[in-house]
């Protein structure tokens, strides 16, 4: 059981390793310089609603329903994708031909 968590951890991290270069990449393509630190605020405000929200309701909720509901954002926010990505379409990827 300690090398599957520790297996388990290794594997965490790599995830957040590759995660946070990567969305720094993808914001500074995607998202100008000059409203940047707006944007990223504004997005921050639901998030932080939901946080606090769970927070204050987690006797009633218990550790399931936490649980819950980030599973329940979670998929809100893979929906949203999906939906952005029918109404503008995919970008090709630089380097590919379109055959």
């Amino acid at each position: 059981p300690l090398a599957a968590l520790i297996g388990a951890f290794f594997a965490f991290e790599a995830c957040v390793g590759m995660y946070f270069p990567s969305i720094g990449t993808l914001r500074s393509k995607y998202v100008p310089d000059s409203h940047r630190s707006v944007i990223m605020n504004l997005f921050g405000i639901p998030l932080n609603v939901l946080v606090v929200t769970v927070f204050l309701s987690i006797k009633r909720l218990g550790v399931d329903g936490a649980l819950s509901v980030s599973t329940g954002a979670l998929a809100l926010a893979s929906l949203s994708m999906l939906k952005l990505r029918s109404m503008l379409g995919t970008e090709p990827e630089a380097g590919r031909s379109m055959a």
